[in-house]
């Protein structure tokens, strides 16, 4: 390596990404429901009292939209482009028996995830088991998700928006092992370069970069005045059962990731799983 190209390479490693904090406000959120009129209403009232620590009833205005409001896709589609809240509040498989089986969110998450802007926060079925137990106590310990931590800037805010006074926020970056092997294998197969050195500063600059913006998040949100606890995890692993024991070892009652990518109209690749299999935790996807 050359005398500029080291100097570049300690330039940049020195240059750390940082969590710059904003404020959020949800003025109108939306609840779906495939129940009838009052029986989405009973329903709204426990969704207020799950997040009763989080979103103020009276600064926010609370719409339903129940059984008799969509037949179809489309229609739920349109009404919500009509409305336009801040927030949606739903849960997996609507209009569906298939939340039985651990295999989709059903046809209408499945879209309104990827077609809508606003962040759509997926509780469990209300006839799954312990769903009625689950909305009575509101979020304490909540995880934000993702593969890449360091620049999360959007995953944190909302993460951290949802974490009540006093409550804890986990901020849980894993790198996948299986791909992470895959990259260290060609770099073995080239002989210009060092593979232990590589092998080792590649693992190492990968968590490290997700722990300085962990960090910067801790600091940040400290000086915003949010009463939280944060804790930063970052870790190398197979990330659905990696996800799975954290959530289990941190009793996490929400988790927080991102639905979508830039490059592709399904669902994050990282997302879905997660989503699917993981079905008596709630979780906002942004």
């Amino acid at each position: 390596m050359s005398t500029v190209d080291q100097f570049e390479s300690v330039f940049k490693a020195a240059a750390k990404s940082s969590y710059f904090h904003e404020s959020l406000s949800f003025g109108k959120i939306l609840l779906v429901s495939d129940l009838d009129e009052s029986e989405s209403k009973l329903y709204l009232h426990s969704v207020q009292q799950f997040f009763s620590t989080i979103l103020s009833k009276e600064n926010t205005k609370w719409e339903i939209l129940c059984k008799s409001n969509f037949g179809s896709v489309r229609d739920l589609l349109e009404n919500v482009e009509e409305i336009r809240p801040d927030l949606i509040i739903t849960y997996r498989n609507l209009r569906s028996e298939a939340w039985r089986w651990p295999y989709s969110l059903g046809e209408y998450l499945d879209v309104l995830t990827q077609v809508t802007t606003t962040p759509v926060c997926v509780l469990p079925h209300p006839d799954c088991e312990n769903s009625p137990d689950l909305l009575t106590q509101s979020p304490v310990n909540v995880m934000a998700v993702s593969g890449h931590m360091c620049g999360e800037g959007t995953l944190v805010k909302y993460a951290s928006a949802f974490t009540p006074k006093g409550g804890k926020l986990i901020l849980s970056h894993v790198e996948d092992k299986c791909t992470l092997d895959r990259f260290l294998d060609a770099i073995e197969k080239i002989p210009e370069l060092d593979s232990e050195v590589a092998r080792e500063n590649l693992l190492s600059r990968l968590l490290n970069d997700a722990k300085d913006f962990s960090e910067s998040a801790s600091i940040e949100l400290k000086k915003a005045g949010l009463e939280i606890e944060v804790e930063a995890v970052a870790q190398v692993g197979r990330r659905l059962e990696d996800y799975r024991k954290l959530i289990e070892q941190d009793h996490v009652d929400l988790l927080v990731m991102r639905a979508k990518e830039e490059d592709q109209m399904a669902m994050h690749g990282m997302a879905h799983p997660l989503a699917v299999e993981l079905r008596s935790v709630p979780i906002l996807l942004l």
